[in-house]
């Protein structure tokens, strides 16, 4: 059989695309994603004073988040999967969301559900903690940190420019690129650290960050530690 340049021959089968559409099929729906109003009531909460939105995105940061920023707050909502919490300063105008969400498929839908805040904030900052590995070019002086942080469109000139090919995932990608849809700036922190856990000493880049946002945080932060069973809690 001659062919000519460029002829376009289509497969004799189509068994192969036959069997991607039955995959397609056994796939789940997704869950839903509601906001659970924790108040008597579980209605929503207008927030006519919010000036600021503050994103905080990293597994297990929660226990940080509580100590060191929230000093304790309760949150007003939270998504119904359980992942993300919304804590509220009023005096301050603050909205505090602490995300510990894992799947990279959720977060354009939970950055649908942050639209209504992300629309009226007049600032908004995501700090996001990443694992060190994930960092490609690192330097062999930050290489020696417990704690690096690189930024998209921050506004401090300390912190460096996070470089190419580095991207931002998770909710701090989604959030930076619905605000720049809506031709809105978000400032992004990428937090670099050498373990998982964070402690009083990868801590304190951390905590100089946040005063310098002009956040109120501690000075410092203890890890709780259960001695008992030799596990961080």
């Amino acid at each position: 059989m001659s062919l000519n340049f460029g002829e376009i021959v289509e497969p004799s089968t189509r068994a192969f695309w036959d069997d991607y559409d039955e995959g397609d099929e056994d796939l789940a729906p997704l869950q839903p994603l509601e906001w659970e109003w924790l108040n008597e009531d579980n209605v929503e909460q207008t927030l006519n004073a919010m000036k600021r939105l503050l994103i905080l995105e990293g597994p297990g940061i929660s226990a940080f988040a509580g100590t060191a920023v929230l000093k304790g707050r309760s949150p007003i909502c939270q998504l119904n999967s359980g992942t993300i919490s919304i804590y509220y300063d009023a005096e301050k105008g603050l909205l505090v969301c602490v995300s510990e969400e894992k799947d990279l498929n959720a977060f354009g839908r939970i950055t649908e559900k942050l639209a209504n805040w992300l629309d009226v904030a007049e600032e908004v900052v995501a700090i996001s903690f990443q694992p060190s590995v994930m960092h490609k070019g690192t330097s062999g002086s930050d290489a020696e940190e417990v704690c690096f942080i690189r930024s998209i469109n921050g506004r401090l000139s300390q912190i460096p420019t996070l470089g190419a090919p580095n991207v931002v995932t998770g909710l701090a990608g989604g959030v930076l690129s619905y605000r720049k849809f809506k031709d809105q700036t978000a400032s992004v922190y990428v937090c670099y650290l050498d373990s998982c856990v964070l402690d009083s000493v990868s801590a304190k880049p951390i905590l100089r960050l946040l005063k310098s946002l002009n956040v109120e945080c501690d000075d410092s932060y203890q890890l709780k530690y259960k001695a008992s069973s030799n596990l961080y809690l």
